[in-house]
């Protein structure tokens, strides 16, 4: 289109068209929708100043929010982004990526020795592998986050937790829930493995006070982020496939959401056989682990 547009009054539109093998219907609707679309991008750039000179320090995110609640089309990340950067909105305003905290630089130079489950074996309750799961509810327009910690070798989900955001708090109440759940089965987490990803939530100081300085327990990181953790990669493959996925998609309320996770992992737990356990329930492996008794007693 460029090499057409400078040559044109040259050669005529007729050549240059046949030179480079394109339609002149083909020449005519890309001339028109390239003048559509930057008239439009001309209106957003109109929209996006406007946000920037209330808040200067908005990036583009909150400019995307910010535009979302204002009169006017609507616009996805992406678009918003070209049109900063096309009018050179947001290269001024970047700030400098945050340094690495210590904990995470102890991460990175321990490198593969931080993984303390690759290539072994673990008896039950002995390690657990977690993750954030991202939840649409209320059609869409909402965002839940669930985290579970998941037993590598019953896939017995022990504590989990669910909130609006991927934080530390719904973290600690995942942990926490599991905390008690050992508890109750007269075991404690002293020597556990807990495996994550490299998440800043799973190396802040916070997570790692309580489940190294309070529960004496170990902190395993995933280098390659699912492709190293597997098990709960797994665990939410099942998860979407169980018709969760429209509950919560119409769910209106963050605690209706919390009402069907509960529902289901109590189901997971204590009545859906696994064809790896051998078709057993995963609370009734725990058990017969603990006790010696290959049974499930009365719920």
């Amino acid at each position: 289109m460029e090499l057409v547009e400078v040559h044109r009054d040259t050669y005529g539109l007729n050549r240059c068209l046949k030179v480079l093998n394109l339609s002149k219907g083909t020449w005519h609707y890309r001339r028109h929708k390239g003048s559509e679309r930057r008239t439009k991008d001309e209106l957003l750039k109109e929209r996006i100043v406007k946000v920037i000179e209330e808040h200067p320090g908005y990036g583009y995110r909150r400019i995307g929010r910010e535009l979302a609640e204002r009169p006017g089309e609507p616009v996805n990340h992406k678009r918003l982004r070209r049109v900063l950067n096309s009018y050179e909105l947001g290269l001024r305003r970047s700030l400098p990526r945050s340094k690495p905290s210590a904990v995470q630089q102890l991460v990175a130079t321990a490198g593969r020795s931080a993984d303390l489950v690759k290539g072994r074996s673990f008896e039950i309750l002995q390690a657990f592998s977690t993750d954030f799961k991202e939840l649409l509810y209320d059609g869409g327009a909402k965002k839940a986050h669930l985290m579970v910690m998941l037993d590598l070798e019953s896939r017995w989900a022990g504590g989990w937790a669910v909130g609006d955001g991927r934080n530390r708090c719904v973290a600690l109440q995942a942990l926490y829930d599991l905390r008690t759940n050992i508890s109750s089965l007269g075991q404690r987490l002293r020597g556990v493995v807990i495996h994550h990803d490299k998440d800043s939530v799973y190396t802040s100081y916070r997570w790692l006070e309580e489940v190294l300085l309070k529960d004496r327990a170990r902190l395993s990181y995933a280098q390659r982020g699912a492709r190293d953790n597997p098990w709960i990669e797994s665990f939410w493959g099942r998860f979407e496939t169980e018709k969760n996925g429209e509950l919560i998609l119409e769910a209106e309320t963050l605690e209706e959401v919390k009402e069907i996770v509960d529902e289901h992992l109590e189901y997971y737990n204590h009545k859906r056989r696994h064809s790896a356990l051998d078709y057993r329930r995963p609370y009734e492996v725990v058990l017969a682990a603990i006790t010696g008794e290959d049974m499930l007693p009365e719920l």
